[in-house]
């Protein structure tokens, strides 16, 4: 059985963190805020011992950042021959996750709640995602040094116009039918046609 070390040295088993995230996940979708869970709770669906979630999340605050970093997939390398490709290739990661219901559910529960839960609001944020901010503002920046993208353009005001339309999307729950792949290339065209070098 694979074991894997925590920083302070005890061992845990990969598993139970799975099913600790898993039982979150399944508990918010069926309608549980995140207020009104508990570890004891979530030990009890995901069917592992109290001690071992105690032992592994001291509070509900890490074990959420961990049910929130879980939903997001790790970027891809965006090593595509142009800024246009790159940006339709981040906007389809972030699609695809609005596509799963329980990350949606996750994320708007985060947001309503969030004043119950600042430092985990603050934590998703600046952890989770500022890195992936930052990617979208790293792919527009080489796209205005290629020359592809007009160099007077505001870069984290262009990111706010490409993610808008998926968050939006995300917030309502109307993601029925949304293509990754073709919905972000629409957006990332429909956004080129303001910011393209002439």
């Amino acid at each position: 059985m694979e074991m894997t070390k925590t920083l302070a040295g005890r061992r845990r088993d990969p598993r139970t963190d799975a099913a600790a995230v898993e039982a979150v996940l399944d508990l918010v979708s069926a309608g549980a805020t995140l207020t009104g869970l508990s570890l004891v709770t979530i030990a009890e669906h995901a069917g592992v011992s109290r001690n071992s979630l105690y032992r592994r999340w001291k509070t509900k605050d890490d074990l959420y950042l961990d049910v929130l970093d879980a939903i997001n997939k790790p970027l891809p390398d965006f090593d595509g021959p142009t800024a246009r490709d790159n940006l339709t290739t981040h906007l389809a990661t972030l699609i695809e996750r609005t596509l799963d219901q329980r990350a949606g559910c996750m994320l708007r529960a985060l947001l309503a709640e969030a004043g119950a839960f600042p430092e985990l609001h603050r934590r998703y944020f600046e952890q989770i995602v500022a890195p992936r901010r930052e990617a979208m503002y790293g792919i527009l920046r080489r796209g205005i040094g290629t020359g592809e993208i007009r160099p007077d353009i505001d870069v984290a005001f262009v990111n706010e116009v490409l993610v808008g339309p998926v968050l939006a999307r995300m917030g309502s729950g109307a993601t029925e039918g949304l293509d990754p792949k073709e919905t972000s290339r629409r957006i990332a065209d429909l956004i080129f046609s303001g910011i393209a070098a002439r």
